[in-house]
Order: structure tokens, then sequence, then C-alpha cells
């Protein structure tokens, strides 16, 4: 398992002062979102932006993951950008098109991974389930198809409220992609919970085969968002623990939104998980 560290816990550091803590701190592996204000492919001087991240993280001897489930990218209105099942055609053209630039950025990153979630229906979508299946089916199959000679995976993240919103509606997906081993699983602790897919350790157990990364996050009942790492319910330790029995091998990247202003303390004390998993192996 690899030890790793979503940025979005860091939004008042500098992407790549960030990624160089980490690695000192003991992460392998680091999480990078989007962002309106500082990282977006519209910005001046994003090329050059890309190329300070992507020298940091090789100084840094890390892997990195980028995670495109970032707010008000496409507007200072827009909390989500456009659905891959959306009914309308451009708007599921401009979701994958959005997708496909990232892979771009990934690959001059360095990055292994892209992340992201399908997107919810529309409202105004009548068709049957299944229909809506094979819909978001196609078109990431295309999505696939297109990014296939780029050494990026695609890794979509299911989302509460969304057309995949669990683990077991990705397992049902895949029985209508061309190829399912193509379209990898990131697994989000929280989402897994608002889902109820317990027990966790199971359930990721069960999809090791396309398991790409577990997001890790903890989460106390009547509040919300992720809090500091042993401040909430969730026990990560035993879930750990479980990815460890089952012999995961994929980035298992703790998130703390929400804590920024506590600087790197929240990331120091995520640290002490993998810290006792080594201990206890």
């Amino acid at each position: 398992m690899i030890p790793g560290y979503h940025t979005a816990g860091l939004l008042l550091h500098d992407v790549c002062v960030a990624v160089d803590e980490l690695a000192h701190i003991g992460y392998s592996c680091v999480a990078i979102r989007p962002h309106a204000g500082n990282f977006h492919p519209r910005l001046a001087g994003f090329g050059q932006q890309v190329l300070r991240i992507s020298d940091a993280i090789k100084r840094a001897h890390v892997r990195s993951v980028l995670d495109l489930d970032a707010p008000f990218m496409h507007g200072p209105e827009a909390v989500r950008g456009p659905s891959l099942v959306a009914a309308d055609d451009d708007e599921s053209g401009a979701a994958m098109a959005w997708i496909e630039q990232w892979v771009a950025v990934a690959v001059e990153l360095g990055s292994e991974m892209v992340t992201f979630s399908s997107g919810a229906t529309d409202s105004s979508d009548h068709l049957g389930d299944e229909d809506t299946l094979e819909r978001l089916a196609a078109r990431l199959n295309e999505l696939l198809a297109s990014v296939a000679d780029q050494q990026v995976r695609l890794a979509l993240r299911p989302r509460s409220g969304d057309m995949i919103a669990t683990v077991a509606q990705f397992e049902r997906l895949g029985q209508w992609l061309t190829d399912s081993s193509d379209l990898l699983l990131a697994a989000d602790i929280g989402e897994m919970l608002i889902g109820g897919e317990l027990p966790v350790g199971d359930r990721l157990g069960r999809n090791l085969d396309t398991l790409a990364c577990v997001y890790l996050c903890d989460r106390q009942t009547g509040h919300f968002g992720d809090q500091r790492i042993g401040q909430g319910d969730v026990a990560l330790n035993r879930i750990l623990r479980s990815l460890a029995e089952h012999q995961f091998r994929g980035p298992a990247i703790v998130r703390v939104e929400g804590q920024s202003d506590l600087g790197f303390a929240p990331a120091r004390e995520a640290m002490h998980l993998f810290d006792e998993l080594q201990d206890n192996s």
C-alpha cells in the first residue's frame, strides 16, 4: 500500500511546497486537484505551473494522482462541471473533452492516474436505469479508447447523488463496458459510508482487480465534511488493515478538506495510521 495525501487539504500552500513537505513527512503519493484560482488551464502561466509541479514531483520522488472533482472550474456559480451521463450530447461531450484535457496534463506531470465522477442524470431524463447506464457506458468506452495510448489510467469515483453513487453501482456498470478492466475504481470512504456500503473492507476487497486508489477520510456523525484523522467516527485503522490483508498495492490517499489553516499538522497526524500499520505487519 502506498501512503498518500490530498493537497485539497493544503489550499493555503503552494502545491510545489506541499509536495516537498509531504514527502518529508513520509508520503509516497500526492493527489492534486484543479483549482479555479491557481491551477486552471485558462490562467496565464498554466503551462509553466505544470512544469513546476512536475519538477517538484520528480525531486520528491513521489507518485501523483489528479483528482478532477473540483468545484467552480466551469464558472463562479458552477459547483459541478458537465456530466458524462447528461442526455444532452453537447454537455456530455464537454465532460469528455474536459477529462481528456486533464489526461494530457497528467502526462506532463508524470501522474499515473486521473480520477473523476460520472455526474448526475438530468432531472428531465426519463430513460430507464438500464438505458441510462448504457448511455454512460458508451461515453466511457469512447473516452477510454481516446486515451488508450497514454500512460495514464482513468478511475471513476462513485459520488453521492451521481448516476454512479456507490461501489455496488460501479460493479454493475462493468456489465455495460466493452472491457471493464480498462476503467478503474477510485473508492472514497466517505461516499461509501453515505451509501451504507458496510463493511467497507469487504466491499473493497472484492473489487481489488479494479481498485486503483482509495480516498481516506474521517467523518463525524451529525457533522458535514472531513474531520481530522482520529477525531471522527470512522475506524480507518481497521479499513487499512483490511486493505493490507487483501494485499492492496495502490495509493491510500488521506483527505482532510476544510482544515487548510492547520497547515501540515493533519498530514502528520494521519501519517500515524500508516506507521501503526507498518508496526503491526
